[in-house]
């Protein structure tokens, strides 16, 4: 005659290794599943499921809040909630890129303000830091560069993984409001565009799809013909793609009333592909 079987009691030991064994693979689906429909959602909706997600917070200091507040008029316009994410996104460049000065010392200023440059850029962005470049260089004047023979005022060079500013054009951009030459933004859009072409993530992809819209509404011979005539955008936005998108951005957030007025079908695609919200953050 055969024993009974024996019931097998499960201790918390058991437990703990069924969920060490489930977790990765639980983990994994529901990162999965939630890639899928944050594409499905974007492609319908043009924007991401979610924007801001992080749970803790890196802060500034008092003295960089001060230099936020006295330069950055997008800043000061930012709901008291948003104003928390955009210092975070602050520190968090500072923290995650070197700043090295060329014939200058680096102050807190330059690292404020240069980061902030980028963190209004991708304000409406969940993946906003870009691996193509791992440091600031700054110089104090237009500089000789390497990389094609020339003097510069700015660059992105992705060989050197750097991005590269005069200091005296980068200040001139963001204390010039109304010019719609902002050397920040120009130059962190050219990163920007050229990682948004070989990346598959939502932000990217969202980047690069409005992008491509962005190219069919500027290719109809009508809509080119007017906004060539119209003399809106300097001459240098001409010279190839990349500069076309960079300028942009410059009179994006310089000129957004004329932009929207003058050339609304091209303000709105340019909005989608950074998904900029102003009715989300920014305060009334």
């Amino acid at each position: 005659m055969n024993p009974p079987p024996v019931e097998h009691e499960l201790f918390l030991a058991d437990y703990i290794g069924m969920f060490i064994v489930v977790a990765p693979f639980t983990a994994i689906f529901f990162t999965f599943a939630f890639y899928v429909a944050e594409i499905v959602y974007l492609r319908n909706f043009k924007k991401p499921l979610v924007v801001f997600a992080n749970v803790n917070f890196l802060k500034v200091t008092e003295n960089q809040r001060h230099i936020l507040a006295s330069n950055f008029h997008f800043y000061n316009r930012l709901k008291p909630k948003y104003k928390r994410y955009f210092e975070h996104r602050v520190a968090k460049f500072i923290q995650h890129y070197n700043f090295e000065g060329r014939d200058i010392q680096v102050t807190e200023e330059m690292k404020v303000t240069i980061s902030a440059s980028y963190a209004m850029l991708t304000f409406g962005m969940r993946e906003y830091l870009n691996p193509l470049f791992k440091r600031i260089i700054i110089y104090p004047d237009i500089y000789y560069s390497s990389q094609n023979d020339n003097y510069h005022k700015g660059e992105f060079n992705p060989r050197m993984e750097s991005v590269v500013f005069s200091w005296k054009h980068f200040k001139e951009g963001i204390d010039i409001t109304n010019d719609n030459l902002n050397l920040g933004l120009h130059e962190f859009t050219h990163a920007f565009h050229i990682y948004a072409l070989k990346s598959d993530k939502a932000t990217f992809v969202l980047f690069n799809e409005s992008l491509q819209n962005l190219f069919r509404v500027v290719s109809k011979p009508e809509v080119k013909q007017r906004l060539v005539e119209s003399g809106f955008l300097r001459d240098y936005a001409y010279e190839n793609q990349f500069e076309f998108v960079a300028v942009l951005l410059e009179y994006f957030f310089e000129s957004p009333e004329e932009f929207k007025f003058k050339f609304p079908s091209i303000f709105l695609k340019v909005k989608q592909m950074i998904n900029f919200n102003e009715a989300c953050f920014i305060a009334d």
